[in-house]
């Protein structure tokens, strides 16, 4: 497996954007702040903030994928913000370590799915094309 997996917008507002996520990171996907009221929560990194159930899950995933391996799985890079008005302020993650790379949805609102089948967590591929909201990535090595 490469070190960093790059996400391709083939599909969606953003069509044509690139994002990198490096081995031993992960990357939250989020929906891009709208107009109106929002009660979008950030870190002291400028990210958005994950409420206590989605860290929960995050931590829960991490541990059970191998747990000598995972457990300290915490570098955390910018969020992948996406224009989409059908992604969820936290729709998924996706990180990358010496295995590969996986994605975990977030309970989001609409899902994910990967090559058209929903998940809440799988590893993926090369070739593989990652739905959230009505945006395509596809997954390319790096």
């Amino acid at each position: 497996m490469a070190r960093f997996v790059d996400l391709v917008a083939v599909e969606g507002p953003d069509r044509g954007m690139r994002w990198s996520v490096e081995e031993g990171a992960y990357r939250v996907i989020a929906r891009a702040e709208d107009e109106r009221n929002s009660t979008l929560q950030m870190t002291p990194d400028g990210d958005r903030a994950l409420d206590k159930e989605q860290s929960q899950l995050v931590d829960s995933y991490f541990q059970a994928k191998s747990p000598q391996t995972r457990r300290s799985f915490k570098k955390r890079g910018p969020d992948i913000v996406l224009r989409d008005g059908s992604v969820s302020r936290t729709h998924a993650l996706v990180f990358v370590d010496k295995d590969g790379a996986s994605v975990v949805d977030l309970m989001s609102t609409n899902g994910t799915k990967v090559n058209d089948q929903p998940v809440r967590d799988v590893d993926v591929k090369p070739g593989d094309v990652l739905w959230v909201g009505k945006s395509k990535l596809a997954v390319e090595e790096g």
